[in-house]
């Protein structure tokens, strides 16, 4: 879990229904999670790598990752569309 457990109750302050849609919040995440297969996603970071004529290292591929969340950040309603396009 992140942040919390489920079947914990509200945090102090918390309304029922704030509670309730944080909980299932979390609960998406962590099937997302559960889902993203890192193995591939590695894979593919190190292929480009390559592509780029690069030295394959750690450094290089975590660098190229966090760019890619960087552009994924500010491109999360184009990331939907896509994702909707394709069915997912």
């Amino acid at each position: 879990m992140t942040g919390f457990e489920l079947g914990k109750g509200p945090l102090e302050g918390e309304t029922d229904e704030e509670f309730e849609t944080r909980q299932k919040r979390e609960k998406v995440i962590d099937e997302v999670a559960g889902w993203i297969d890192t193995q591939v996603i590695a894979e593919m970071v190190a292929e480009h790598v390559e592509e780029v004529d690069e030295e394959l290292t750690v450094r290089g591929c975590k660098d190229v990752w966090l760019g890619t969340l960087e552009n994924l950040g500010s491109g999360v309603g184009m990331a939907r569309s896509v994702g909707e396009a394709s069915g997912l």
